[in-house]
């Protein structure tokens, strides 16, 4: 008797079987828990089909592929708090149609993006997806997407290959006949679960804690942007096709040193990586099948494993000796490969952070088996296109593949962090850098081209075209007094209630020079110090000492006795020019020492010893050619440092300040810097040499925020510069700001916070930069609201910037490397130490041959190029800091603790507020 089912009754539920996850489902099973449902971890294969499409026949292919493997039947559920697999035993998966005829090429590519990207939900399932696009009559595009959680690349071509079988019987009206399956991923993830409770797990824990002790924990690849607090997965990708001259001469390569291809492009990949972060160790992820028994090879699952592969690159090896290095780690990591990246990490315990990915950044992929066109009777089988994703599963993802011959290299990146333009370089970076190693394996590999010449120049050559010859005055006290001759009655200084017009000036400054000629004062050879309060007579000093041609020595009375005892003596200052009630601070000098009234005047002269010569002359006799200036700068070794400054080099600054960021005789600059900060000779010296006003400050007003605002208003200021504590503090103090006044900012580092706070009071702001040892500002840019980097600018007149490696190599844009500065403004150096002048005084080997100015200084300033030319400052490679625009170097500090019996070791930090 038949028994004849009842539509009124409900189907029999599929049954469902549970099992343990892999440890790499569990992994991204905690990641979506964490994060929620998303794309990420979508894989995508899309499939040009051309010819009749039996769509009845795709559907029951489909079936059977499900059917056969049950991975594609697995959601996941929770159980004691952990996840397992629910395998079910009948799961409908539903070819989806979807009309494109008529669609042209980009609303294509968004509707596939569009499908690619539509997340999953794990605890329901299917986790795959079967789309079909109707491009035409007979032209389709089959979309197969599937969560990696229960599949990988390699499961993509068994999926499809598995499918096109089916189909094919199908179409043939034929049963298809795949082979039975020996084993089901849940097989395989009870196996790895019991292996991992045996001896292989230690023996392979013990040799990954080995490989990567004391690897560093973050590859410091430059970015575009502040990272993130939480790591991020919007991303989008850049794709090169290499040649197939290229990838055959690679494989040659590879050949002839017993390697593979993948080998030869992680060494290369490596070697930019290194070149762009500076670090000569570095930890890349790669995947790896994980399917290394025959049974596993026919089945869809979750079996790639990631293997962390670490580079030596210390010694500038050759790209041959790296290829070494490379092979032997590869086949030691392929030995060990049995370990699940999941537990290499709970072994490791490295320090969490959310905002990036454990142990590495950045993957490099190599698809050594290229998909294969399963033949489909009756279709032609093309591989699709998919338009990039929107996502990125780390910083940077590079991925290469071989198809006809070229090798397609695709660059996935994130981007929150990078711009694509960026990439773009870094990609460039990459071929240049596979060139050089196929021309020549055995240069080293920090020696080779990280950039095109076309790039390189842009660097070394256009953005320094800095060149202009300035008519007028040599020396800065010419400079002045020929100011003098064209605005004799226009005032010059004021402070106070005092006033002296230029011709005053002059007068107090010629008459101070006589009197130091009595005094035997010997062109260049003479350093003459001054110890004043502020106020015209300091000025007119400086002047009369630099027409006497001898160096000034600024000294700040403010300043403890002890240093200004030691400048006296390291200086060889022969002459002291003081006000009496400053000379007993400066007890031990025992030179000549000349007393100046409030009105300027020399009131008494005190004999004392011979003169000494504190400098000694490299030049040829040109006024131009003799020092302007000595000034002293915090030093290492617990000592200040004397910087000697030329004539010309102030000439210069002076001259380019004067055009940019700009300065008439209109203008009234209030001046509020000590005379021992080198931006002192800005604030008093270049209106005069515009026939504007200088605005003497007294010394307690700049630490004041309030009377600095009120003397602000006071003076009518059009121009004031500052480093970014004293305009704080006078935001601080409720300073509503001026609409005329032009803002120079420079001695630290300006935020974006205080850079928009001064912008909101409506003037003009201007960022500088720039060491005492290459005359007070080397590069200067005006900030405006919407700048995305508050950047130093570019170089000013007769400047060279260069942003280089350890090795003095040039450096890509946007890639962070030491910033040197050439040019008409490099000093001397530094006075009695011809060590450390070697040291941060180097030759320039960008100099055109026969060049005067062919040194540079090494300012220990991170930097790096914007892709307009503007530079960034990313801080110190050394302990040296900025406070309130004074340099200071924690040694210093260090070594005068040290020099206390009650102090046995010390260590400097500075913490912000």
């Amino acid at each position: 008797m038949n028994t004849v089912a009842d539509p009124s009754l409900p189907l029999p539920e599929p049954e469902q079987y549970r099992f343990p996850v892999s440890f790499a489902q569990q992994r991204l099973w905690f990641l979506d828990q964490l994060e929620g449902p998303s794309a990420v971890y979508n894989i995508k294969l899309p499939v040009r089909l051309s010819g009749p499409l039996d769509l009845d026949c795709l559907q029951r292919a489909a079936d059977i592929l499900v059917n056969r493997h049950e991975s594609l039947r697995t959601t996941f559920a929770i159980e004691d708090g952990e996840p397992v697999q629910v395998i079910t035993t009948d799961v409908a998966v539903p070819v989806r149609m979807l009309d494109m005829v008529g669609a042209n090429r980009e609303e294509i590519g968004r509707k596939v993006a569009e499908l690619a990207g539509q997340p999953f939900t794990l605890d329901q399932g299917p986790l795959l997806r079967l789309h079909i696009l109707k491009l035409g009559v007979n032209e389709h595009l089959l979309l197969l997407v599937c969560h990696h959680i229960v599949s990988d690349a390699w499961s993509s071509s068994v999926m499809f290959r598995d499918l096109a079988a089916a189909y094919d019987a199908l179409a043939a009206r034929e049963t298809p006949i795949l082979g039975d399956l020996p084993v089901q991923y849940a097989d395989y993830t009870v196996w790895q679960r019991e292996w991992l409770d045996g001896p292989e797990l230690n023996r392979q824990i013990s040799y990954w804690q080995n490989k990567l002790n004391g690897a560093p924990e973050l590859l410091q690849l430059p970015t575009d942007r502040v990272r993130p607090a939480g790591q991020t997965f919007n991303g989008s990708r850049v794709t090169r096709v290499w040649s197939a001259e290229l990838t055959a001469a690679l494989k040659l390569l590879a050949q002839s040193e017993s390697s593979t291809l993948f080998m030869v492009l992680l060494a290369a990949f490596n070697v930019v990586l290194a070149r762009y972060t500076g670090q000569e160790d570095v930890l890349v992820g790669s995947p790896i099948a994980g399917r290394r028994r025959t049974e596993l090879e026919n089945l869809v699952g979750l079996f790639v494993n990631t293997l962390v592969f670490r580079t030596d690159l210390s010694g500038n090896p050759s790209f041959r000796e790296l290829l070494v290095r490379i092979r032997a780690t590869a086949l030691e990591a392929y030995a060990h490969q049995e370990l699940p990246f999941e537990k290499l990490v709970e072994a490791l315990q490295p320090v969490r952070d959310l905002s990036r990915s454990p142990l590495f950044q950045v993957m490099y992929i190599h698809q050594n088996a290229p998909w294969v066109a399963q033949p489909i009777r009756g279709l032609e089988v093309f591989p699709g296109e998919i338009a990039p994703g929107d996502t990125a599963k780390f910083d940077l993802t590079v991925s290469t593949s071989e198809f006809e011959g070229d090798l397609f290299v695709n660059f996935e990146y994130n981007t929150d962090l990078f711009d694509r333009q960026t990439i773009e370089r870094l990609a460039t970076g990459f071929e240049t850098i596979i060139e050089a190693a196929v021309a020549n394996p055995d240069e080293g590999v920090f020696a080779v081209p990280v950039q095109t010449d076309d790039a390189q120049y842009q660097v070394l050559n256009a953005w320094n075209q800095t060149d202009v010859t300035w008519s007028g005055a040599a020396t800065l006290h010419g400079m002045v007094f020929e100011q003098a001759r064209r605005t004799p009655a226009a005032t010059a200084l004021e402070f106070d209630q005092t006033r002296w017009s230029y011709t005053d000036l002059e007068q107090h400054a010629l008459a101070l020079t006589a009197e130091l000629r009595t005094l035997g004062v010997t062109p260049g050879h003479s350093v003459i110090a001054v110890c004043m309060d502020r106020s015209p007579a300091m000025v007119s000093a400086v002047l009369g000492i630099l027409h006497a041609e001898a160096a000034y020595l600024p000294l700040d009375p403010a300043y403890p006795a002890q240093r200004l005892n030691y400048m006296l003596q390291d200086s060889g200052a022969g002459i002291l020019i003081t006000q009496s009630k400053h000379i007993e601070r400066m007890a031990d000098f025992s030179g000549h020492v000349v007393f100046i009234d409030e009105n300027g005047r020399a009131q008494e002269i005190r004999t004392g010893a011979e003169l000494n010569s504190g400098i000694t002359l490299d030049a040829e006799g040109h006024d131009e050619s003799l020092p302007a200036y000595l000034i002293y700068t915090s030093g290492s070794t617990g000592l200040p440092k004397g910087v000697c400054v030329s004539h010309s080099a102030v000439v210069n600054f002076l001259a380019s300040m004067a055009q940019t960021p700009g300065l008439d005789g209109t203008d009234r600059l209030l001046a509020v810097t000590t005379l021992c900060f080198d931006i002192s000779i800005l604030e008093l010296f270049l209106p005069l040499t515009v026939g504007a006003t200088t605005v003497i400050a007294p010394a307690d007003v700049a630490a004041d925020g309030v009377a600095l605002a009120r003397l602000m208003e006071q003076a009518n200021a059009t121009v004031m510069q500052a480093t970014p504590a004293t305009w704080r503090a006078l935001l601080d103090s409720g300073w509503q700001g001026c609409r005329k006044l032009k803002m120079l900012c420079g001695g630290e580092p300006l935020d974006r916070d205080l850079a928009n706070r001064l912008l909101a009071s409506g003037g003009v702001l201007w960022n500088m930069y720039g060491p005492t040892e290459t005359t007070i500002w080397s590069t200067c840019e005006r900030i405006v609201g919407d700048s995305a980097v508050v950047g130093i600018g570019r170089p000013i007149a007769n400047t060279r910037i260069y942003i280089l490696d350890a090795r003095m190599q040039s450096l890509p844009v946007g890639v962070a490397g030491e910033l040197y500065i050439g040019g008409a403004g490099v000093a001397r150096g530094y006075l009695h130490q011809p060590e450390l002048t070697a040291q941060r005084f180097v030759a320039d080997p960008f100099a055109a041959e026969g060049a005067k100015t062919g040194r540079l200084y090494r300012t220990g300033d991170r930097a790096r190029y914007l892709a307009d030319g503007a530079i960034q400052l990313l801080g110190r490679s050394d302990r040296q800091v900025k406070i309130r625009g004074f340099r200071i170097e924690l040694g210093e500090i260090e070594a005068a603790l040290d020099d206390s019996a009650r102090v046995a070791s010390s260590a400097v930090v500075v913490q912000r507020d």
